[in-house]
């Protein structure tokens, strides 16, 4: 079993699902699980009341009782993001320009063990029943320090980019984005009944379950990308200030035909894309239950839902567009970029949860845009560059995320009373600044002298 997945393409996707799996599973329930908690160990409610919220058996009192706690628990929510803010990105910059001199494979492993011993922070809180909402946040002490989702991310990337030749490079970073979301669509559709019959602490342990085998799969069937690579004092070096410095001059060196301005705005296109997509994260659940009353239970199939037709969009608009319409790139990013921003404006002016799933589908036509412009970063960046220029792509797309979704929580927090769907403009306007950011792209890209053809076409030439 173990040469056949060597031997075989499929690699890093099996870890990437369980990735997946963990992150949906955990975060379908962690909103809920802070409510809870401030609830009765903060705001000293009891805890036969506190059960009720989010339940269909609320009340006009339990109903009050909710717009209390989703006040104090955002802050909460607030805080774990810009703590993920400030230090995710900076522990990955330093391993992802550690990783371009001593391999892929211990930037996957290190990644899925901050992951684990994060679930394990997890699973130890939650089965202190009494103690503050506030000591979950200690699982970002190790979650941080291995470089948190950031560091894996970055290193998957990289190893597509080390492997895959140049021309089928599209479609396997699509079938990447499609392997995670497999994994996010499982955790979506399980969440709520596991839920009801395990209860939060073992949620938690089936999180850091999936990131041990994760991690022993990654052990044992997953190769260094790089042929030349150092072992020599290789952990010590991850203290070293020069491969930073090296960073720093490879994004900002002058490149020839704009490639420069190119990275920088295709860096830009798909930061401020994913910074909208995840902006809500943290409030959805809470203005769906604030507003149209839905249950945990109603908003996982809902996600379920979500995760389907991303992933059909992102398959089918990939081999549709690219390989057989022939449709460049940047063409069908901002067409797709134009429909999340429709999305999010549906959303935010819905009465009806009809109007919800309209706005979703229309959101996941941008299922796409991340792998077509990590694609076209690819091709720009030399190979020897590729993991700084990846890791600095998801730090900055991190960054973002994490401010977004802090802006939103405070936005919503501010407009819970009078107008708790503020966010969703808010959303519609970062879309619309991507947008602009892709028309800039566009006309630089088409200056450059060397005149990169559609994916499908390349290895043809």
């Amino acid at each position: 079993m173990i040469k056949w997945f060597r031997d075989s393409k499929i690699r890093v996707e099996i870890p990437y699902i369980l990735y997946g799996f963990s992150f949906m599973l955990e975060s379908s329930i962690t909103t809920n699980f802070l409510l809870y908690r401030t609830c009765y160990a903060t705001l000293g409610y009891n805890k036969d009341e506190c059960y009720l919220l989010g339940t269909k058996y609320a009340d006009n009192s339990t109903t009050e009782l909710e717009t209390k706690v989703q006040t104090y628990a955002t802050h909460i929510l607030m805080s774990r993001s810009l703590i993920e803010a400030s230090m995710s990105p900076l522990c990955s910059f330093f391993l992802a320009s550690w990783s371009d001199k001593y391999g892929r494979r211990p930037l996957i492993l290190l990644g899925i063990l901050g992951l684990l011993m994060s679930y394990l922070v997890m699973t130890v809180v939650s089965s202190l029943p009494f103690i503050s909402p506030w000591y979950f946040l200690l699982h970002e002490i190790p979650l941080c320090l291995c470089g948190s989702n950031v560091t894996l991310i970055t290193a998957f990337l990289s190893y597509i980019s080390d492997t895959i030749p140049e021309g089928s490079r599209g479609l396997r970073l699509g079938l990447l984005e499609a392997s995670v979301n497999v994994g996010i669509f499982i955790g979506t559709t399980s969440c709520s009944y596991m839920f009801t019959s395990l209860g939060y602490p073992m949620i938690y342990l089936i999180c850091v379950t999936c990131q041990f085998f994760a991690w022993i799969f990654a052990w044992f069937c997953i190769e260094e990308s790089l042929t030349a690579v150092e072992n020599k004092n290789r952990w010590c070096a991850l203290f070293d200030l020069t491969p930073l410095k090296e960073a720093v001059v490879i994004l900002f060196k002058r490149r020839a035909n704009n490639d420069r301005a190119t990275l920088w705005c295709l860096f830009g296109v798909v930061a401020i894309f994913t910074a909208g997509r995840f902006a809500d994260s943290n409030v959805i659940f809470l203005y769906l239950r604030k507003n149209f009353a839905w249950t945990l239970e109603r908003y996982t199939l809902f996600l379920a839902f979500s995760m389907i037709t991303w992933l059909t969009f992102c398959l089918v608009c990939i081999v549709v567009l690219v390989k057989i319409l022939r449709v460049k790139e940047m063409v069908a990013i901002l067409v797709a970029l134009l429909f999340s921003i429709s999305g999010s404006l549906i959303q935010g002016f819905a009465t009806k949860n009809w109007q919800i799933y309209g706005a979703s589908t229309l959101k996941s036509m941008g299922s796409y845009i991340a792998p077509l412009t990590q694609s076209l970063v690819s091709k720009v960046a030399p190979k020897a560059e590729r993991a700084r220029l990846f890791a600095a792509l998801v730090s900055f797309t991190t960054i973002l995320v994490l401010l977004s979704t802090a802006s939103n929580t405070y936005i919503y927090n501010q407009t819970i009373l009078f107008l708790p769907q503020a966010f969703n403009f808010v959303t519609a306007t970062i879309y619309g600044l991507s947008f602009i950011m892709g028309i800039v792209v566009s006309i630089i890209y088409t200056e450059r002298r060397d005149n990169y053809n559609l994916l499908v076409n390349e290895e043809d030439e």
